[in-house]
């Protein structure tokens, strides 16, 4: 329970989470509530397909990883949906870091199974079972031995937030070293998918000319469309963030109020929408 005898300090900074106007506090929780259950679903479409099919290719081996993934951030909703709905946060700190940083692990490593899906398609490369099993337990690895300690040791670290608050570690973007890996990471993302989305346009340019008009009937075409759609979930879920996040760092010296909270917020829970690529698939919109 929150301590009704908070300092003045806690007081203002608390009022961030209830000065929230209520339409933005209802398109989070709309967000989620979305992503909850249409994530859901297709995981468990998804999950079907792939026990029917008892397929053991290399891009059997990523989807599954992306399921295992989507799992876990699905996971966590409630936990957000809870926080945004009742006003406090009741889970303790761990937990706040916790589900603070399965969001963020959520989207890069997503990020890095769509790079993997579409680089292997576009090259045509040809892998062994076991090296794309070891590839995707190493970013496993990465992810919870490097990525997650270093997440729950910086972020919240400063002792300066209420055990009632959850998902506002704006004092730790006043650091030099949190600015620079932000930077970083805005920079690789959006690099990454800029080449990749140059290459593939110029890949489905080639094959409309080539196999027109009935492209739709060709192999690889078809596969180059597929791969399309990443970098379309890339573009829509992803960039939008990190476009906001250069904006939010450049001015949080100015956002006394923490007024641009709320706003990063939204973007971020907009990160949450790849989980419905799977949806997507089963239901055939992405073929």
């Amino acid at each position: 329970m929150c301590n009704s005898s908070l300092t003045q300090q806690s007081l203002s900074s608390n009022e961030t989470l209830q000065d929230t106007s209520e339409g933005l506090r209802t398109i989070l929780i709309a967000l989620y509530l979305i992503n909850l259950a249409g994530g859901t679903l297709g995981v468990v479409l998804m999950s079907h397909q792939l026990f029917q099919r008892r397929s053991q290719s290399v891009m059997t081996i990523i989807i599954s990883s992306l399921l295992v993934l989507h799992i876990l951030l699905l996971l966590s909703i409630p936990f957000r949906l809870s926080y945004y709905i009742l006003g406090e946060w009741r889970f303790g700190w761990l937990a706040c870091q916790l589900t603070s940083a399965i969001i963020y692990i959520h989207m890069y490593i997503t990020f890095t199974f769509y790079v993997a899906i579409i680089s292997i398609r576009l090259l045509r490369l040809e892998f062994q079972k076991c090296c794309i099993a070891a590839w995707v337990a190493a970013v496993w690895l990465l992810g919870a031995l490097v990525i997650t300690p270093v997440f729950l040791s910086y972020y919240g670290a400063s002792n300066s937030y209420h055990s009632c608050q959850c998902f506002q570690f704006h004092k730790e973007m006043e650091k030099v070293a949190m600015v620079t890996i932000n930077y970083c990471l805005v920079g690789v993302l959006m690099s990454v998918c800029a080449v990749l989305t140059a290459v593939q346009l110029s890949v489905i340019c080639r094959l409309a000319v080539k196999y027109w008009p009935d492209i739709n009937s060709h192999v690889e075409f078809r596969a180059q469309a597929k791969s399309s759609f990443f970098i379309l979930v890339t573009l829509v879920c992803f960039i939008p963030h990190h476009v906001f996040r250069v904006y939010y760092i450049q001015n949080l010296h100015l956002d006394k109020d923490h007024k641009l909270l709320p706003y990063n917020e939204i973007f971020l829970a907009l990160t949450t929408m790849c989980c419905l690529d799977m949806l997507c698939f089963t239901a055939g919109i992405a073929h």
